[in-house]
């Protein structure tokens, strides 16, 4: 072998011996830079680690102090609705008595004008009653007036045929009178007769003393009609005059 040769191989194997120092320096590195990962990742992971612990002990603080303030906001809350409700009770029981003592005076002032419109209108019917009265004596009283005049206008015209008519019933009364006092002497005397001659004690008695007797009750009977009648008529008569200032 030459010194070329040797030199060649030489170069060679300096070439294979640093390549392999290349591929295990580079396998160095990467092992390392495995390891620095996963040394990084580990302290990482226990930074982080810890720091999430002290996030979450803080988030759980705060938690809890929401908790809290939630608690007190809710026993306030409660409270103030308690309260608002305790206050709406107050204004509506307020609320509601005033409003019947309102009604209490409006129906007391109602009840008032009422009994005043009562004895208002209690007064008026009194006025009208004796307003009533008034008028009715009026009609009453203009009533006589007419009939009066009537009367008047009618009697002036007929004074003369009144007074006649007076004086004829006055002479027929005083007849009948006459004929009656007659009769009633005679009217004892058949009824003695006939009740003897009924009884047969006496041939003195006439057998027509009853039926004189009867006849000469009709006839009384008649004449105290007659009389009646008459005596009627002159007292109308007499009331005409009256009524007419005719004496």
């Amino acid at each position: 072998m030459n010194k070329n040769t040797v030199n060649d191989t030489t170069s060679e194997d300096e070439v294979v011996v640093i390549e392999q120092r290349d591929k295990r320096a580079r396998l160095y590195i990467a092992i390392a830079a495995v390891l620095g990962l996963a040394a990084g990742g580990l302290v990482g992971s226990a930074v982080t680690e810890q720091q999430w612990q002290a996030k979450f002990e803080q988030l759980n603080g705060q938690y809890s102090q929401l908790a809290d303030q939630s608690q007190s906001l809710q026993a306030n809350s409660d409270e103030r609705v308690i309260q608002a409700q305790e206050q709406h009770r107050l204004k509506l029981r307020i609320a509601l008595e005033k409003s019947a003592s309102d009604y209490e005076l409006k129906l007391d002032e109602l009840q008032a004008k009422n009994d005043k419109l009562n004895h208002e209108i209690k007064v008026l019917e009194g006025k009208i009653a004796s307003q009533k009265v008034t008028i009715a004596s009026e009609e009453s009283r203009n009533t006589q007036l007419v009939r009066k005049t009537d009367i008047q206008a009618s009697l002036f015209e007929q004074s003369q045929e009144l007074f006649k008519r007076e004086a004829e019933l006055k002479a027929e009364v005083a007849i009948l009178e006459q004929e009656k006092s007659q009769l009633s002497q005679d009217q004892n005397r058949l009824k003695r007769d006939c009740d003897l001659f009924l009884d047969g004690t006496s041939w003195d008695a006439k057998s027509d003393s009853c039926d004189r007797y009867d006849a000469t009750s009709s006839r009384l009977s008649q004449i105290d009609q007659l009389l009646k009648v008459h005596n009627m008529d002159l007292n109308h008569i007499k009331t005409l005059k009256s009524e007419l200032g005719i004496q």
